[in-house]
């Protein structure tokens, strides 16, 4: 193991995991609430992501492409074409793109809240939710993107050195905003989010219905409302998740799937319940990857890397099912 690339393992690594943590913070919100795997949030993150690079991004980058927005049949001679990329600007689009990702997930948790569908089983609406999740992605893969390319980030383009060079073996070690602001911005949601569920009204409403979904609505907890409230707070969080992840590895909707299937298994350590877990997940997780890449264990194939980081999820998840077992998983749904 190469011991002077330690500091830079811990620092960015430690940064790195806050994209982590993201989506797990919107996969246990949903699940504590409705019991089941709200695989439409990948879906939300993946066609946000899309929409930014889309809406963002300088046409004079893509003068090969094209500037349209969708096109069909690329390559031929009768290609179809359709809108223009506007080039606004970062930070504002990524508001408004959390606020469409929002109300997508509010009107779809209102609808799977209702006395009618929440009354289904979790395997119903879990499938329900995979199908949405595709289908957005499926939406995303249409769009006349590139995935390579990668568009600027709405907190700037500047880079900081975190460490002397002293501790990095004398390569600098640069941060860019966009990794220290989605970092704080982490912290910042987890704060913010355990406030509200021990110190509001409605938050503690939520710990009641996770705990018992059918005794909160036997005491007056109006399901829906409060459901669909979860589901937009959620989905707006999942949004700007997959702004992040357009600016850090860009929009292909493969890298996407694979983000998605990420922060799930993440949110699983904490058994889709427990975001101190999962963020300790997304920590390890995003430290052995950076130690990976950077070459502290030395030469190591990218397929080699792809099988440490797995088995090193699923060796955490079952280490943690086996301490905590009864409190760990619960996939069953109370009826109403």
């Amino acid at each position: 193991m190469h011991w002077d690339l330690f500091f830079t393992v811990l620092v960015a690594g430690g940064i790195s995991a806050g994209l982590y943590g993201f989506l797990p913070i919107s996969l246990i919100m949903t699940y504590r609430i409705s019991r089941t795997i709200a695989f439409i949030h990948g879906g939300i993150a993946a066609a946000a992501g899309a929409a930014y690079w889309i809406l963002t991004l300088h046409n004079d980058l893509l003068s090969a492409q094209g500037d349209f927005i969708i096109a069909f049949n690329q390559g031929s001679l009768n290609p179809t074409e359709f809108g223009h990329r506007p080039s606004w600007p970062q930070a504002p689009m990524m508001i408004v793109i959390m606020i469409f990702g929002g109300l997508i997930a509010g009107v779809y948790g209102a609808v799977v809240m209702s006395r009618k569908f929440a009354s289904m089983s979790a395997l119903v609406l879990t499938v329900v939710s995979l199908g949405a999740m595709l289908g957005l992605i499926g939406i995303a893969s249409i769009l006349n993107i590139e995935g390579n390319l990668l568009p600027d980030s709405p907190f700037g383009q500047g880079r900081h050195q975190a460490l002397p060079l002293s501790m990095t073996n004398g390569l600098p070690l640069n941060l860019t905003n966009n990794q220290i602001c989605t970092f704080i911005t982490v912290l910042g949601l987890s704060v913010v989010l355990a406030i509200y569920l021990t110190r509001t009204h409605s938050g503690l409403q939520i710990r009641a219905l996770a705990d018992d979904q059918e005794a909160g609505v036997w005491c007056g907890i109006k399901l829906q409302l409060l459901g669909s409230f979860v589901y937009a707070a959620s989905g707006a969080i999942a949004a700007l998740a997959g702004v992040l992840v357009s600016v850090t590895i860009g929009v292909n909707p493969g890298d996407m799937l694979v983000f998605v299937l990420d922060g799930l298994a993440i949110a699983i350590v904490g058994g889709l319940r427990s975001l101190p877990l999962s963020f300790v997940g997304a920590l390890l997780y995003s430290l052995t990857e950076t130690a990976l890449k950077v070459g502290f264990y030395g030469d190591v194939k990218l397929s080699t890397q792809a099988v440490i980081l797995y088995g090193l999820l699923l060796s955490i998840i079952v280490t943690v099912a086996t301490l905590r077992r009864e409190q760990f998983f619960l996939l069953e749904r109370q009826s109403l």
